[in-house]
Parts: structure tokens; C-alpha cells; sequence
């Protein structure tokens, strides 16, 4: 092996800081562009808000004397009561190297929202402790049972690991677990599901019912839904057993989760399109971005001769620079995310008239044609990002979609050029053209209708997959009975069997 020293010449292209900041506005959703401007903003002192310069703009003219604007605003500056010479205080007292913390104004408006306070499940469980009165010992047990507790409230340690961690007997953790089986809410400290709806329909008064007896001698047949063999083991109808298993799916399979955890959002679109006129208008939903705008004070000294010194005059020049890129980035965000919502309402114009059903194929790489852009940008613009129409909110991702018959498609096509290779025909036209069939009909549009015919069955006679893809196909949308029970799984719609209703 040779040790040595070499030189080489290699090309290699690199983002600039600038450019990552840029790509990273284009991909963030508005409620994140707000937080990052806030923060660009404390950064960055030649940045201003232009809502905060309104009362600036009321100022008399200020050309009368000959003046320019930034020299007579420095002018005005320095010659009040308490008049300061800026550039003198950059010279003294400017320290690159720290932070500027600025006095915060009392009645300045705040954008983020407090967060509201949320007792946790052992801060609930300890407070209902705390009121009911135990031996000291079993309070104490109780208490490291709470602390057990998984986020959905299960106790998933057995008694054993429970003696050997707590050093109690096994009776004493018996009445421990007794308790918090007694606490609210019901359920909490079940070791499994079944231990925890049985707990909940005890608190209900529900030991003697159908619906305990299912849970307790047929828990192996409810957990298949296999309701007339629950019937003939119970002895009763099935229609019995189907209003007992209504009554269990009211009770909860994570009680832990009622008590803090993290509260489903609501969704805030980042673009809005409305028919206005006969025709779609493109907004963006961004009223709470404020526009930006450069200091004046900063820019004027930029421009002219300062007596400030070069090193900070360096580091104004830098945040002029930033400052600038930072507000055509947000410019051009803006105009890519409109460029491709109109692209996406061109491509799925029919979508937006008549609604969902209507979705067609349609492929990044189209979009990023129509607007001669990278089929990442677009990919950047959808990625996590809603839109308000009239028929609802949509991800945007939710526009792009495969063909239903794309996949076969290039799975016939492959077998037809090994076909070929070999010197063997292909399968004939008949295949090829049901290949075909499916490529102007888009996936999510199947999978919508075989949702609304489930939806508008007869619940007495469900649909089988095989009914459900005779009816697509005579709609000539393409979907064999394995497609539809993919495309059910995917929607977590049961099979047929699991939703007959019994008289």
C-alpha cells in the first residue's frame, strides 16, 4: 500500500445559503412561514414590518428643503429634543458578536396562542386519590400503579413484576389494582381490551347483559364478528347480538386518552379557490404573514459614505443582502404556490365543478411541465399543504393520482417485451386495450364509488367485492373484486360479512 499526497480537478454544484433558505420557504406551510418570519425578523434588524411604518408614512414631505429621503429622515432623527447620532452609536457601541434584545412593547400583539393547561390522566387519577380515604400502605401502591400506566391508561406489568418492583404481596397488589380498577375514568388500569370493556360495563350497571356475555364466553368470536355463531353459543338471535355489539362500540378502547394527550388540530388551508364570475380565483391564505420591508436608516447609510467602521458596515451590507433575498423568496413562494393551484385547477377543472367524484389521473411531472418548472418544486408546493374549494378541504398531494389501469398497464407491457425477446407473441389486442381502459380514470375516483354504493347498500344484503366490481365495470371504471378489496382495506371499510344487519 503507497502513501501519498495528489491533486485533482473535480466540478461539484452547491447550494448557497440563500438558495437552501429559499427551497425551504417553498415547502414550509403558512403557519410555519409565520414562525420563521418572526424570526427572521429578531435576527435581523434591517427588516421591518411595513404595518409598523403607517404612522412614518403620514409625516409631512420631506423634499421641500432639496433633500433626499434618507438624509432628511436622519436629519429629522437627530435634530429632535432628544436627537441621536446614529452613526456615531454604531461606532461605539455596535457589537457584532451579540445579540440586540429589544424592549417589548406591553401592547404589542402576540401571534403565538398560549397554551391552554391539560391535567394529565396521573394528575386526575392522584386528585380522586387524594378525596377517597385508603390505608396508607394501598394509597402508596395505588400511587406507583398510576405511575405504571401506559399513554392509553393500561397496566401492562404483571402482578409479579408488579410484588417485585413495589416489594408488596401479592394480595396487597390485588387490592391496589382493585382500587384503581374503581377510579375514574373506566377502564383505566385494564391489563388488556377485554379486561378493559368489561371494567367499563361494570361502571355501567352492565354485568348481567348480552353484551358482558360476549366479552366473557365468546371473545374470540366477537373479535371475528362472527355474530351467528355468537347467537346459536348464547342462544339467542342475531339480532340480539348485533344491537349488544352496538353498545360495545360506545365504549373506549384508550381510556387514558380522555384525560390530556394531544387534541386533534383543526386543518388551516394555505390557499383558498372560489368560483367567482363563472370563473376559479386562486388566494392565498395568508393574512396573518405581514409584508416585509427594508429599515430606511439601514439602507440610506448602505448607500452613502458612513463613518461607521468597515467591519460593520460589512455586517450592515450582509444583512441588507439577507434581508433582500429573504423578501423575493417570499415573493417567489407566492408565486409558485399560485402557478401550480391554477395548473392543478386546469388539469381537474371537472373535479372543481362538480366536485370529488370527478378526479382524474394526473402526475407531478404534468403540473411542473405547465408551469417549465422542476417536478421537485412542485413536489416541494404539495408537500404538506391544504386548499379550501368548494367542495371541501384537500391536501394537495390529494390532486395527484394514478391511472387505475397505469400499473397493469406496465406490467403487460413487460410481459409483452419478454414475450418478444423470445420470439413468442403477445397476449393480443383484448388485454392490451384493458389495460388501457383504466388510464383516464384515476384510483381515489374507484375507490369513491365503491365507497358510496357500501354507503347506499342494503344493509340486510351487503355487496360482495365480486358485486362491487361487476357494477364498476359496467360503469367502465376498471377494478377486479382483488382490486376492490384492496382499495376496501385501504378505506378500513369491513367485508361484507361484518356489515350484514340482522333483523
Amino acid at each position: 500500500m503507497n502513501l501519498g499526497l495528489g491533486q485533482s480537478q473535480q466540478l461539484q454544484q452547491k447550494l448557497s445559503f440563500q438558495m437552501i433558505q429559499s427551497l425551504k420557504l417553498l415547502q414550509v406551510t403558512t403557519l410555519q412561514l409565520e414562525q420563521m418570519l418572526k424570526a427572521e425578523l429578531e435576527i435581523n434588524p434591517v427588516l421591518e414590518v411595513e404595518e409598523d411604518l403607517e404612522a412614518e408614512d403620514e409625516r409631512p414631505d420631506r423634499d421641500e428643503d432639496g433633500l433626499g429621503d434618507d438624509d432628511r429622515y436622519l436629519e429629522e432623527l437627530n435634530s429632535g429634543e432628544d436627537g441621536i447620532d446614529w452613526e456615531e452609536y454604531l461606532n461605539e457601541g455596535f457589537d457584532l458578536g451579540s445579540s440586540y434584545n429589544e424592549e417589548s412593547d406591553p401592547g404589542e400583539e402576540r401571534y403565538e396562542p398560549l397554551p391552554v393547561y391539560d391535567e394529565t390522566l396521573d394528575e386526575y387519577l392522584e386528585k380522586q386519590l387524594t378525596e377517597k380515604k385508603f390505608e396508607e400502605r394501598i394509597n402508596l401502591l395505588v400511587r406507583f400503579l398510576v405511575g405504571c400506566l401506559d399513554g392509553d391508561g393500561y397496566l401492562r406489568m404483571s402482578t409479579e413484576d408488579i410484588c417485585g418492583a413495589s416489594g408488596a404481596a401479592e394480595c396487597e397488589v390485588k387490592d391496589a389494582i382493585g382500587v384503581l380498577h374503581r377510579l375514574d375514568p373506566p377502564g383505566v388500569g385494564a391489563r388488556d381490551l377485554r379486561e378493559c370493556m368489561m371494567l367499563q360495563l361494570r361502571a355501567r350497571k352492565m354485568e348481567e347483559s348480552l353484551a358482558m356475555a360476549i366479552i366473557k364466553d365468546c371473545w374470540e368470536l366477537f373479535e371475528k364478528l362472527k355474530i351467528p355463531e355468537i347467537a346459536r353459543r348464547l342462544g339467542v338471535e342475531p339480532r340480539d347480538v348485533q344491537e349488544a355489539i352496538e353498545t360495545l362500540k360506545t365504549l373506549n378502547p384508550k381510556p387514558g386518552s380522555l384525560c390530556g394527550g394531544d387534541k386533534s388540530s383543526s386543518i388551516i388551508p394555505d390557499l383558498i379557490v372560489e368560483k367567482v364570475d363563472g370563473k376559479f380565483i386562486v388566494m392565498l391564505n395568508d393574512r396573518t404573514i405581514p409584508s416585509l420591508t427594508i429599515n430606511k436608516l439601514y439602507a440610506g447609510m448602505a448607500k452613502r459614505s458612513s463613518r461607521a467602521r468597515a467591519g460593520e458596515m460589512e455586517y450592515i451590507r450582509e444583512k441588507l443582502n439577507s434581508a433582500n433575498w429573504f423578501i423575493k423568496s417570499i415573493e417567489q413562494r407566492r408565486s409558485t404556490m399560485l402557478k401550480v393551484m391554477y395548473a392543478i385547477i386546469a388539469r381537474q377543472k371537472v373535479f372543481f365543478e362538480k366536485g370529488p367524484p370527478n378526479i382524474v389521473p394526473l402526475k407531478q411531472q404534468e403540473v411542473a411541465d405547465d408551469i417549465e418548472m422542476h417536478i421537485s418544486t412542485v413536489s416541494r408546493v404539495a408537500g404538506g399543504k391544504y386548499v379550501q374549494t368548494p367542495h371541501g378541504i384537500f391536501e394537495l398531494k390529494y390532486f395527484f393520482t394514478e391511472a387505475a389501469g397505469q400499473l397493469r398497464g406496465r406490467q403487460k407491457s413487460r410481459a409483452k417485451d419478454e414475450a418478444d425477446a423470445a420470439g413468442q407473441e403477445s397476449g393480443g389486442g383484448a388485454d392490451g386495450g384493458d389495460g388501457d381502459s383504466g388510464a383516464d380514470v384515476s384510483v381515489e375516483r374507484i375507490k369513491i364509488r365503491i365507497k358510496t354504493l357500501i354507503e347506499e347498500e342494503d344493509p340486510k344484503a351487503p355487496l360482495t367485492d365480486q358485486a362491487i366490481a361487476d357494477i364498476l365495470k359496467e360503469e367502465s371504471l376498471p377494478a377486479a373484486r382483488r382490486t376492490v378489496a384492496k382499495y376496501r382495506e385501504q378505506m378500513k371499510i369491513l367485508p361484507t360479512r361484518m356489515r350484514l344487519k340482522y333483523e
